[in-house]
């Protein structure tokens, strides 16, 4: 009997030592429970952190045995890493769904510009090699439409030789196409600036010549005076004069072209009439014209109402007549017609003098070239007239062009918009 009861205080006692051992699981899988819980809770709180981010996140793994191959970094096939996390953000740059990754962990090579991949495969070798910070931008393909990204990325190596990556992918098109803008509006202005650079070059050995032959003749001049030598005097001082007139109209027009480029020749259209302006500046070259006895006649038949500046449609008025009449041989003619055509006025001056060379037409009104030739009578030219008429018509909305055959004449056309409001 006695035997039995220390058996049974025996069994009891293991009963007991067993539950109790089931108590400290239950307790123990209570714990697990609620760290499964608490985790849980950090990761969706993690995910919340990660997706109010307005820029792409993730985090990869870098296999140690193929991460240092640059081939399998340029395409899907093979791919040394695959995604582990990424929020939202980081899909809406791809427009890609989150099982895309599960399906293809490599996809984002496939996404790669295929001119952009040797550089990118070339970065994620050296940043793996070197565990050093991962940082690349390029061009990526998606649905079509490309679009330049900026990836960056830390590195942690783990006892595994696997690299984790965790970093940020911001879509930057806005910022390059800003920065492209900048930099073609900088080469624009490098090119202005050296065709100005090349026009100035052009303008002041221009300049030279008149007043050499200014100071040069005016010297003889004074010599001739002593010696009372009216024939010579006469000589020099036409000589004086010309000169005088070649560099004044050289340095109104060069005036006149600074004051617009630097904003101090103010465009000020008011209601002016075509054939008011056409008819007064033909006027001004009568004369000159009677001289070289060469007809200039008009063809305008009404009033032509135009909202216009009347000193710079004057000036590219004077210029064009002024060429023309330079141009043509004694007994031609030169006619002034305007028109309305296609919503605008097209006003032509034209000629019959001896034209323009084919080699010479592309370079007329180019600010970095130079193509002069004498008048019919010697008449020099500065250059610069036909520059400021097409500056100034430009400035109007306006174009202008020239059509020319050689010892046949030329017409200088330009438009302007016919609206008087």
């Amino acid at each position: 009997m006695k035997s039995r009861s220390k058996q049974e205080e025996q069994i009891t006692d293991v009963l007991a030592q067993a539950n109790n051992n089931l108590n400290g699981v239950d307790q123990i899988e209570e714990k697990h429970r609620k760290i499964e819980e608490a985790l849980d809770q950090e990761r969706q709180l993690y995910m919340d952190l990660a997706n109010s981010q307005p820029t792409g996140i993730y985090r990869l793994r870098a296999f140690s045995s193929t991460s240092l191959d640059e081939k399998k970094w340029r395409s899907s096939d093979e791919s040394p890493f695959v995604f582990e996390f990424f929020n939202d953000r980081f899909c809406e740059i791809l427009k890609v769904d989150r099982t895309v990754f599960e399906n293809n962990p490599g996809i984002i090579n496939d996404f790669i510009l295929e001119i952009d991949k040797a550089e990118f495969a070339k970065k994620n070798v050296e940043a793996n090699q070197k565990l050093i910070p991962f940082i690349w931008e390029g061009r990526l393909l998606i649905d079509g439409e490309m679009i330049w990204g900026h990836f960056e990325s830390i590195p942690r190596k783990l006892p595994d030789g696997d690299v984790i990556w965790t970093g940020v992918f911001f879509d930057i098109s806005k910022r390059k196409k800003k920065e492209q803008e900048i930099q073609a509006k900088n080469d624009e202005l490098q090119l202005v600036n050296a065709e100005k650079d090349k026009f100035f070059s052009i303008i002041a050995h221009d300049l030279k010549s008149p007043f050499n032959a200014i100071v040069g003749f005016s010297k003889l001049l004074v010599e001739e005076i002593k010696e009372n030598n009216t024939e010579g005097i006469q000589k020099y001082a036409e000589i004086v004069l010309e000169s005088s007139h070649i560099a004044l109209d050289l340095l109104t027009n060069l005036m006149d072209w600074s004051r617009s480029q630097t904003g101090r020749m103010k465009y000020n259209p008011k209601i002016i009439d075509l054939q008011d302006i056409i008819n007064e500046t033909v006027l001004i070259f009568s004369q000159i014209a009677k001289a070289k006895s060469i007809s200039v006649s008009t063809e305008i038949v009404s009033k032509l109402p135009v909202c216009a500046d009347k000193s710079m449609i004057c000036t590219v008025l004077r210029n064009l007549i002024s060429n023309a009449i330079k141009y043509t041989n004694p007994g031609g003619k030169i006619c002034i017609s305007a028109e309305k055509k296609h919503g605008h006025y097209r006003i032509k001056v034209s000629d019959t003098g001896v034209g323009i060379s084919k080699s010479c037409l592309n370079k007329l009104f180019r600010i970095d070239e130079k193509c002069t030739t004498p008048g019919t009578q010697d008449e020099l030219g500065t250059g610069l007239g036909l520059i400021l008429c097409k500056d100034f018509v430009e400035r109007h909305g306006g174009q202008i062009w020239v059509e020319s055959e050689e010892n046949i004449g030329s017409n200088f056309i330009f438009t302007l918009n016919n609206k008087v409001s």
